[in-house]
């Protein structure tokens, strides 16, 4: 019958001490032993085992050797300062009446010197137990030096994004300044244009009615057409400057906002409204408006450009019919809408129409500038709104824009 190894282990103690007694076969015993020494061989940390009394290095693993730059047998015996992994003796004591005290010390940046000088840095991990009722150290030491590079590099590149980051904005926000600044003068010299070009076009009008009133029995027909031409062409000019100069002003003007009786702005510009149509509009309003939150200013314009639009887009012949109504939309909000027996919009144009300049009729069949609308949304934006229709061709449109309750 095989011998066995019998191993004590003294359990908590209580009124009475109770002993297990563990039977392990040298056979198992001497397995466990090979499958350490094996894993003790390859692993690729290195591994140094220590005597705690003299702090004496009493086996290392073959990469620890790689490492270090030392034969196994130069290791032995030696101290860890003596080998590069602390600064010195003094250092190891220090190290080791830690460890006697905590049994674990662990160094996460620890530099170390191989034979050769080289430097690398270590991640340090030192364990002090009991093996076979006396005490042991092992120290693990794993080689960290391809994370630190890497770790630098990634620090340092992320340092000079950080730098180019802003350097750019820098550059951005002077460009910014200087484009706002040239924005700003055109903006100013295009007003300045805008608005002078409108006394000539006047007199041009002017005359050109001195002329019919005064001298048109001494022209022809053909002459007398000619005067009404330069007339009606003076006039549209003037109208395009004047939408030029309120888009303009929509866009940059400080307009703030704040409380507006609705009912009340729609129904001053109603009884206002210009007969500028073939046929007077008939215009209704639904119930009573509310209050909005708004800019009185913008919020007219818009009213005004939306209700001529509705008056001036209908069928030749075609009385016009508006009605204007609101709705609580989501949330805090409200849609007033603005309902034509107009002409209506084909599919196709639907996206075309609050661009700047965007004509879906020829001036032959409706004048305009093409501005209007794109006042109308631009409005809404800036008073945090939105603008929508609904529309089909030969069916009239219904407009609206939505703004926060007051």
């Amino acid at each position: 019958m095989k011998p066995t190894r019998r191993i004590s282990r003294p359990i908590k103690p209580g009124p009475a001490r109770k002993v297990v007694l563990l039977h392990i076969s040298p056979a198992a015993l001497r397995t466990s032993e090979i499958r350490y020494r094996r894993l003790f061989e390859a692993a690729r940390d290195g591994i140094l085992i220590l005597d705690p009394i003299s702090r004496k290095i009493t086996d290392a693993n073959p990469f620890m050797s790689e490492l270090l730059g030392y034969p196994r047998e130069e290791l032995l015996g030696k101290e860890l300062w003596e080998i590069g992994l602390l600064k010195d003796e003094k250092a190891s004591r220090s190290a080791f009446r830690e460890l006697q005290k905590n049994h674990f010390i662990r160094y996460e940046n620890l530099p170390l010197q191989n034979k050769a000088g080289q430097r690398h840095e270590v991640e340090f991990v030192s364990n002090l137990y009991d093996e076979d009722g006396r005490k042991v150290i092992q120290c693990n030491i794993r080689d960290i030096t391809e994370r630190k590079q890497g770790e630098r590099a990634l620090s340092a590149a992320n340092d000079k994004i950080a730098r180019h980051a802003l350097e750019l904005e820098q550059v951005v926000k002077e460009r910014t300044g200087e484009l706002r600044d040239t924005i700003g003068e055109l903006e100013g010299f295009s007003y300045s244009v805008s608005h002078d070009m409108r006394a000539p076009l006047r007199a041009m009008q002017s005359f050109a009615q001195f002329l019919v009133d005064e001298y048109g029995s001494k022209l022809d027909e053909q002459g007398v057409n000619y005067l009404h031409q330069i007339m009606r062409s003076a006039l549209r000019l003037d109208q395009l400057i004047q939408d030029v100069l309120s888009y303009t002003r929509v866009l940059h003007a400080d307009l703030p906002l704040g409380p507006v009786d609705l009912d009340r702005l729609v129904r001053d510009i109603v009884e206002t409204f210009p007969n500028g149509q073939p046929l007077k509009p008939q215009i209704r309003i639904k119930g009573t408006l509310p209050h909005v939150l708004a800019n009185g200013a913008l919020l007219a314009q818009c009213v005004s450009n939306l209700l001529t639009n509705g008056a001036k887009f209908v069928a030749f012949g075609t009385t016009p019919r508006l009605e204007v109504s609101a709705e609580q939309s989501a949330g805090a909000s409200v849609r007033v809408w603005f309902k034509d027996n107009g002409i209506g919009i084909a599919a196709e144009n639907h996206e075309r129409i609050f661009r700047l300049f965007e004509r879906i009729n020829t001036t032959k069949e409706y004048e305009g500038t093409g501005i209007g609308l794109t006042i109308v949304r631009k409005a809404a934006e800036r008073m945090n709104g939105q603008v929508g229709f609904k529309s089909e061709l030969g069916k009239g449109s219904s407009f609206w824009i939505q703004l926060r309750k007051a």
